[in-house]
């Protein structure tokens, strides 16, 4: 039954303008005195002094203590409480939908995966409202002091719209599953393709914090990029910035899926490389993770793999780092979890490149460090980038 939307997540707290900027205000600067919000968000200290008292009466701000004063009464400070404040988060695959409840500092509390019955959309919306409603009360985190959902998914997004324009993986087409979760969970939800909110969570909990333009390739399930430029994620007007799976960038080169040639995808995606290796070799292949393995075992068909993978992400990052001037590139999933080993590689292709140029600057080149929980963390990070985040 669709729960109705009240208290810290609904219109009457959080999407208001004024608490909003306040929240805001808390959450950048970790405390406040009252005088500083009210110079701080532009209102009034009348219109600061009520909206706090609302926020300590609901316990969603805090008094930390007491700030330093040159004269009189020394003012009150003010936090968010992070033990009261939840943003839930979600991600959906062809193979596994994953849900997790975070606190304001990107740490899970509680998360849970399971595999749908069915990729029937409603079918599919169905089971997750179930399964969310489990997670909720297996934390006894009352629900109104959850901010939002933020959703990862597979597929061109229209962020705005809140809906899934398609999916090849799970063949999907105009899902307003944004507008059909919040009528349903009765929480703000936000929704983002899967590989931007893994950039998301990586500017926000990972190793690109301190980048104000990065560059997220995706690697696992399938492979696409996130873009977030002077500290804003870039999706493009249709939702399709950072599709870059079925681009060729070995002309000429292996046959994708696709029916095309040179495919990033053909090189990176995992279904595609097991296969192939085992055509060759008549040997299994379990995981990307092996191919480390079987390279140290002097395997001539690992060594090849490996070697063409990092030529095409080579490639995919001297354009990206050329067209946007980069900060940082991050390589996600299985292949940036290979380690430096591969990534060496990469990185001497670019850097030999980059010289030849004349450009005078190398992009550094990192793997991510949030491993499997990077699209639920992106999926939290949507709801801070939209509703704590943005400019007051």
């Amino acid at each position: 039954m669709p729960k109705s939307q009240k208290s810290l997540n609904s219109t009457r707290v959080v999407r208001l303008y004024n608490v909003t900027s306040l929240l805001r205000t808390l959450y950048r600067e970790g405390g406040c005195s009252q005088t500083r919000l009210a110079k701080l968000t532009h209102m009034s200290p009348a219109t600061v002094s009520r909206i706090t008292s609302e926020l300590v009466d609901q316990k969603i701000i805090i008094e930390k203590g007491t700030g330093k004063s040159s004269a009189g009464r020394k003012p009150t400070i003010f936090q968010l409480n992070y033990e009261k404040i939840y943003i839930a988060g979600a991600c959906i695959s062809r193979d596994q939908v994953g849900l997790a409840i975070a606190d304001l500092k990107g740490e899970i509390v509680s998360k849970r995966y399971f595999q749908p019955y069915s990729l029937e959309p409603e079918s599919l919306i169905k089971e997750l409202v179930h399964e969310f409603d489990l997670l909720v009360q297996e934390t006894s985190i009352n629900r109104k002091y959850i901010l939002g959902l933020g959703l990862a998914i597979s597929g061109i997004v229209d962020s705005e719209q809140k809906t899934l324009v398609r999916s090849v993986n799970l063949g999907w087409r105009e899902v307003k599953i944004g507008e059909i979760l919040e009528k349903e969970l009765g929480l703000p939800v936000l929704v983002e393709n899967d590989a931007n909110a893994a950039a998301l969570a990586e500017f926000w909990f990972g190793g690109a914090t301190e980048a104000r333009s990065f560059f997220y390739i995706k690697t696992d399930t399938g492979v696409g990029s996130g873009i977030i430029f002077e500290r804003n994620l870039l999706a493009g007007p249709r939702g399709t910035a950072g599709e870059i799976g079925h681009l060729c960038f070995i002309p000429g080169g292996r046959k994708c899926r696709c029916g095309l040639h040179g495919c990033l995808e053909t090189y990176l995606y995992a279904p595609d490389i097991k296969r192939r290796y085992e055509e060759e070799t008549g040997n299994r292949l379990e995981s990307i993770s092996h191919l480390k393995e079987k390279v140290q075992e002097g395997d001539p068909v690992a060594r090849k793999i490996i070697d063409e993978a990092a030529e095409a992400l080579s490639i995919a990052v001297l354009f990206a780092a050329g067209l946007l001037d980069l900060d940082l590139v991050v390589v996600g999933g299985a292949w940036g979890a290979l380690g430096d080993g591969f990534l060496n590689l990469i990185r001497e292709k670019t850097m030999d490149r980059w010289e030849r140029s004349g450009i005078g600057r190398i992009v550094p080149v990192t793997g991510s460090c949030l491993g499997e929980s990077s699209d639920l963390l992106g999926a939290v990070g949507l709801v801070i980038h939209r509703w704590l985040a943005s400019p007051i």
